[in-house]
């Protein structure tokens, strides 16, 4: 069974990006995954202190609520990362949580480990969902680079990235004509092609 996992990287519980992937996960659900959601704000999760210890080890020092989510976010088959924008770029809690695959990183070019299964990795894609406040599309530049390295490292492809901008006050999400309907359906859709990529391996 396709196994899903949800990232809510919100600082606000039930925000606009929380709705999404909400959204997202009962699509997912709905096509036979099954799913599972993290929200970082209910997580201790220290940034990365730059020790350079995982460059030796594949391991990190800090000791927090990241040594159980580095197994999810390595065995799950896909990942729907959801995140507002703060900055033109990624919120603090959901940079801390990307930072802190240093370690992933490092066991993976340098130490040249397999992190995720060789029989499934091809399999494995990303959804990336995030809403800002301002009137200007650019303002997700930064978030989608950081994105693109992060589903690098863990062996991801994007699926697809549903980006909602003019997006600010709690709840307006709900507002908009189709966010909702879009993250269900990406949802739904995503575990369909994971679903169909693990299917040309079995044959």
């Amino acid at each position: 069974m396709v196994k899903i996992l949800g990232v809510a990287g919100s600082p606000r519980v039930n925000g606009n990006s929380s709705l999404l992937l909400d959204e997202a996960l009962k699509g997912a659900k709905e096509a036979g995954a099954t799913t599972n959601k993290i929200i970082l704000c209910n997580r201790d999760i220290y940034p990365c202190q730059g020790c350079r210890d995982c460059d030796k080890t594949g391991e990190c020092s800090v000791d927090d609520a990241m040594d159980k989510i580095y197994n999810l976010t390595t065995s799950a088959n896909g990942i729907i990362l959801a995140a507002p924008i703060y900055f033109n770029s990624l919120n603090a809690q959901t940079k801390a949580f990307i930072d802190r695959h240093q370690c992933m990183w490092a066991r993976k070019f340098l130490l040249e480990e397999d992190i995720t299964d060789p029989l499934s990795r091809h399999a494995r894609r990303g959804l990336f969902l995030a809403t800002a406040g301002v009137n200007d599309p650019r303002t997700f530049d930064g978030a989608l680079k950081v994105m693109d390295m992060f589903f690098d490292v863990l062996d991801i492809k994007y699926y697809e990235r549903l980006l909602f901008f003019r997006i600010d006050r709690r709840g307006a999400i709900k507002s908009h004509p189709t966010a909702l309907h879009d993250a269900h359906i990406a949802g739904e859709h995503l575990v369909v092609e994971i679903a169909r990529s693990l299917g040309e391996l079995m044959d």
